[in-house]
């Protein structure tokens, strides 16, 4: 109980500086493209860290340092029930989200079949699918060409199409959704919202290698656009079409494509080390960090 109480504030601490973060890196970039994996890091931080250090160390300090009675009061009570009401939130939106996504997939599946079968995931076309192009599951993924995009896009610009949706396949972006939807809270939407914009942006830019393939990923925006209403992706899926990000932006982007190299995104190896190194003081300093941080409960929680 101690420990669900300890990790309600930090989880309320961690994610108020988040958004202080992303409120600062949103007016500075003044719309200027935010490295997609930043975003992502920057929503799940206050849940890493304050999950962590709640199960890691608050909870072995306070079993081993404190006896073994129960004398806390009404506060403790709250935070704890504040913290489980986090976590039942998180798991209701992850069930409900899932039964709308199963069943919008299992209608789009009958009647579908086998285009192509590529290393990374299966193509289908579909009489029934709710948007023109859909990537849809986490274990078994496979992508989803409605009957019209088929007939309406130029074999080019369907193959730019679908290059697109195997980037947030390999991105894991519906993985990814369905993590977001485990650790509510809120004001995170604004940040989730930006997060979901640049995936679009950053599948865009992976998904082609050549002015010519940005022409055609730009022309398959354009007319899908046009045929299809925009809608959300359901659930745990991403649609062509259907994200937060304009059309226009990702066109605008697109007819500007110029290639930039990809080495800056593995920038995040070189931090293996250090937190190599940052686990193994702790290891070693391992019983006065317990004290710390028993009294550092013992103030916080009431």
């Amino acid at each position: 109980m101690v420990s669900l109480a300890f990790f309600a504030l930090t989880y309320s601490f961690f994610s108020l500086l988040a958004l202080l973060a992303w409120r600062g890196l949103d007016f500075f970039s003044r719309g200027r493209y935010v490295a997609v994996n930043l975003l992502f890091g920057l929503r799940v931080m206050p849940f890493v860290l304050s999950g962590a250090i709640s199960l890691l160390l608050a909870f072995p300090s306070f079993l081993l340092l404190e006896g073994h009675v129960m004398d806390e009061d009404v506060g403790t009570f709250a935070l704890s029930a504040g913290a489980a009401l986090f976590l039942a939130a998180g798991l209701y939106q992850v069930m409900t989200a899932a039964a709308r996504t199963r069943r919008v997939v299992t209608e789009s599946l009958e009647g579908a079949t086998g285009l192509t079968a590529g290393e990374a995931t299966s193509t289908l076309l579909s009489p029934r699918s709710v948007l023109p192009l859909m990537l849809v599951g986490i274990r078994t993924p496979r992508v989803l060409i409605s009957e019209v995009a088929h007939d309406v896009l130029s074999a080019e610009e369907l193959r730019a199409a679908v290059r697109h949706e195997i980037e947030h396949l390999r991105s894991r972006d519906n993985l990814r959704k369905l993590i977001l939807s485990c650790i509510p809270f809120p004001g995170m939407a604004g940040l989730e919202r930006t997060w979901q914009e640049a995936a679009e942006l950053a599948a865009d830019h992976r998904a082609v290698s050549s002015r010519e393939e940005a022409l055609d990923l730009a022309a398959a925006l354009i007319k899908l656009s046009r045929r299809f209403p925009t809608q959300a992706a359901p659930g745990f899926t991403t649609g062509l079409v259907s994200s937060p990000c304009s059309v226009a932006k990702r066109v605008e982007r697109l007819l500007t494509w110029r290639e930039v190299s990809v080495a800056a995104h593995k920038n995040w190896r070189y931090a293996l080390p250090v937190a190599f190194a940052a686990i193994v003081g702790l290891a070693a300093k391992l019983g006065p960090v317990m004290i710390l941080m028993h009294s550092l409960t013992e103030r916080l929680v009431p």
